[in-house]
């Protein structure tokens, strides 16, 4: 009689699960971060998060279901980058600035995006 045992999942598969995941929850944040932390009237923002939020979703749901996508691995850190960025560039005169929850919740989701981007980018050129 014979066993039969299925191989441990290798680090690399884990890492890329791992990663699409915070890409999957960041995600999450930036479709629900106007009505979590407070956007004020910074309509702008709240559209390009969840814009953004929807994207990255998309993507991380994308990869998870096939190692194919070499596109997601460089578009999943610019995303990022801009989530981290936006709250400044996407200012307006006449609106209300968005609170201090909004800026940092962006700029926190925008790392997590960008480092996580890069690990994925990583796993799929080698």
């Amino acid at each position: 009689m014979t066993s039969h045992s299925t191989p441990a999942p290798r680090p690399r598969t884990a890492l890329v699960g791992a990663a699409a995941g915070f890409v999957l929850l960041a995600g999450l944040y930036l479709v629900l971060a106007p009505w979590i932390a407070g956007f004020g009237g910074a309509g702008v923002l709240a559209l390009s998060d969840t814009l953004v939020g929807l994207v990255l979703i998309a993507l991380a749901i994308a990869r998870t279901a096939t190692r194919r996508l070499a596109l997601i691995g460089w578009v999943v850190p610019v995303l990022g980058a801009w989530a981290a960025v936006s709250p400044w560039l996407l200012r307006h005169g006449g609106e209300t600035p968005p609170s201090t929850g909004a800026l940092v919740g962006n700029v926190v989701a925008g790392a997590v995006v960008v480092v996580a981007g890069l690990a994925l980018a990583r796993r799929v050129s080698s």
